[in-house]
């Protein structure tokens, strides 16, 4: 049956090349009959052309989604077909020239229909399935269909989410992470527009988003405090996302959510705007009524504490007294702990401000580099202070292990990273996953000044590696802010425990910030060599008091517990004298100031031999007697240093080995 001539017609009847003759011969009919029943109706005439129309719009907004010609080509065979309907109902459908139009643009339609029909390709099942999976977009870059759309894309003004699905046991989203920039010369846009989110449920699940165009090229100017006499627990607000929401942070615990308190590392090259982000934190820190802030700059000093000096509660420019402030923090942050604990508090809340007027503290270190290569110990601080309300911002260009100790940076849970050099600093200063979900603030240099990326507690993770630029604010914003917010007063718990550095710490007087009311450290900004050095000698001493007392107490007849000791008593020789083979520690014969002049000197020979690349080993030998007159170590840090300034040298993809560079000297 199935062969019969009868069952052939009908299957070729039924054929969808056929389906265009077929409605072309149904005009003749539809025509004929619609004349007989309304060809004398103008109503009917008028109701055709509407429902015309009509079919036609509901055409063209019918196929919407398929391809721009098919849409057409289907609106337009529409509109003739129905056009040609109403004309022939009210002339004549079997007229000549009616019959003789049905023909030749009915042929034209029906014919261009089969032809479309035929051209179309039947793709293989297997073809088919492999096309799938490779996205179109990623097959150069990605290559071997390891990556498929899992969803259809989000496309939204000047961004692009494409939901992937990763080949099992082909690639991760780490390593499609580290495609980002042969994406970005596929898709031709920057890569610092693309981002890889990982899927926390699952490894082989991720999301690529594409951001065009950089809609941070122009700064957004600060719009003032967020919530001014507000707590110190409301969000604070620092800047725009690319997309146009709000950057927030946040600094202590938070009861209801659970988010911890944390400290914070501030990285970024000499340009980056580094010090006006945190200035936007600061303000809006300023204008909370439980909170106060210590700050310590040994380097720029006025330059970026002048607008906040009659606000903030203690502020140190010298290097001598930023470790004085520091070594009064460790006392500081066992007398709050201590306080907090025994009135039922695990944490600092506005619940302790309320009750014991302890407001919470941000301590801000700028160039803190410079106390860590001095020695100045930290650990201690960023290890104990946050249960007591305490948070610090450690700010410097680039967190390296000469730069800061790998102990303290490990306590540092946010990150507010600013345009850095080298992809090695990058690596440094962000957590591995969010480079690899596209973070590159090496892009950006210090050629756009306060972009940055935020890291920390209470952040959506999907923004970890989103770029940012913190607002633009100027002094005059600053201490028109400041002036009306009433200054918060530190606690009696706090000012007790800071001791006679913060009883005699230079205050400053809200009309003329950059005077102060008479005290021993006034001359501190302008201490020369010798008094820094004294200032420094003095200090020192008054931290190994401290510890001897901590060790030996001064009370050894009154409570039992500090043993009885006599100071002027002698040591007893030891009965027993062991000797171990030890390495022979270098003893500098110089001080830090003549071993930079002999390092600088040695710079110079260096560029007389027309030297590129440079290393500690090329200052050897080391220690007492030696040309510099200081450790290798020492070296090291000070190299590491002159490369952050970027006059003298320059680091390399290779750790330890810097470029020598040759600065002209202005003519005088």
């Amino acid at each position: 049956m199935a062969d019969s001539p009868k069952a052939d017609l009908w299957k070729a009847v039924k054929h969808p090349h056929t389906r265009p003759w077929l409605a072309v011969v149904g005009e003749v009919p539809a025509t004929f009959l619609a004349h007989t029943v309304w060809g004398s109706s103008p109503l009917a005439a008028i109701g055709m052309t509407v429902a015309s129309a009509a079919l036609t719009g509901a055409t063209w907004f019918g196929s919407e989604g398929t391809r721009a010609p098919r849409r057409i080509h289907a609106t337009l065979s529409t509109a003739v077909g129905t056009t040609y309907l109403t004309v022939a109902t009210f002339t004549d459908p079997l007229g000549a020239t009616q019959l003789s139009w049905l023909a030749m643009g009915g042929a034209v339609a029906a014919a261009s229909w089969t032809i479309r029909k035929a051209m179309r390709v039947n793709v293989d099942p297997k073809t088919a399935d492999s096309a799938a999976a490779e996205t179109g977009v990623l097959v150069k870059a990605i290559g071997n269909a390891k990556v498929a759309l899992r969803g259809k894309p989000v496309v939204e003004p000047n961004k692009v989410t494409a939901p992937l699905q990763l080949a099992a046991g082909q690639v991760t989203s780490d390593e499609l992470g580290n495609r980002i920039k042969h994406i970005a010369g596929e898709l031709g846009v920057s890569p610092n527009s693309i981002r890889i989110v990982p899927d926390p449920d699952r490894a082989d699940q991720v999301t690529l988003v594409v951001v065009p165009k950089d809609e941070l090229k122009t700064s957004t100017v600060w719009p003032g405090p967020s919530s001014p006499g507000g707590s110190i627990t409301d969000p604070i607000h620092i800047g725009i996302y690319e997309d146009g929401q709000e950057a927030v942070l946040w600094f202590p615990f938070d009861e209801k959510t659970k988010r911890n308190g944390t400290h914070f590392l501030a990285a970024g090259m000499n340009g980056s705007a580094k010090s006006t982000g945190i200035s936007v934190a600061m303000v809006e820190v300023l204008t909370k009524t439980d909170a106060v802030v210590w700050a310590v700059d040994p380097s720029k000093g006025q330059q970026t504490f002048a607008p906040f000096l009659p606000h903030l509660d203690w502020v140190e420019m010298t290097e001598a007294g930023g470790n004085e402030m520091i070594d009064a923090l460790s006392q500081v942050i066992t007398a709050r702990a201590d306080t907090l604990g025994r009135h039922g508090y695990k944490n600092w809340t506005p619940q302790a401000h309320d009750q014991l007027g302890m407001p919470f503290m941000v301590v801000w270190i700028e160039e803190a580099a410079k106390f860590f290569r001095n020695g100045t110990e930290m650990e201690g601080l960023v290890m104990e202070a946050r249960s007591a309300g305490i948070s610090v911002i450690i700010s410097l260009q680039r967190p390296s292990a000469t730069s800061m100790p790998t102990d303290v940076r490990e306590q540092l849970g946010g990150v507010l990273c600013f345009g850095v050099k080298g992809s090695t600093t990058a690596d440094m200063a962000l957590p591995d996953d969010v480079r690899d979900a596209g973070a590159r603030p090496e892009a950006w240099e210090n050629r756009k000044p306060g972009y940055a990326y935020l890291v920390a507690p209470g952040v959506d993770e999907e923004r970890y590696a989103t770029p940012l630029r913190t607002y633009l604010i100027d002094d005059d914003q600053i201490r028109g802010t400041l002036a009306v917010i009433p200054r918060t007063p530190v606690d009696p718990v706090t000012a007790a425990a800071a001791g006679d550095a913060y009883a005699n710490r230079t205050r400053y007087d809200a009309d003329t910030a950059l005077t102060s009311t008479d005290s021993p450290r006034q001359e501190t900004t302008i201490m020369s060599k010798d008094d820094t050095e004294q200032a420094e000698k003095a200090l020192l001493e008054k931290q190994v008091d401290r510890e001897i007392d901590a060790a030996v107490g001064n009370d050894p007849d009154d409570d039992g517990y500090v043993p009885d000791v006599d100071a002027e008593q002698e040591i007893a020789p030891p009965a027993e004298t062991w000797s171990f083979g030890q390495a022979e520690t270098p003893v500098p014969d110089q001080t830090p100031e003549a071993g930079m002049e002999a390092l600088m000197a040695m710079l110079a020979d260096f560029r007389a031999e027309e030297r590129e690349f440079i290393a500690p080993k090329d200052f050897g030998p080391y220690g007492k007697g030696s040309r510099i007159g200081r450790s290798r170590s020492w070296v090291s840090m000070a190299l590491g240093d002159l490369s952050d300034a970027g006059i003298h040298l320059q680091e390399t993809d290779q750790a330890g080995v810097y470029r020598l560079l040759y600065p002209e000297l202005a003519e005088v």
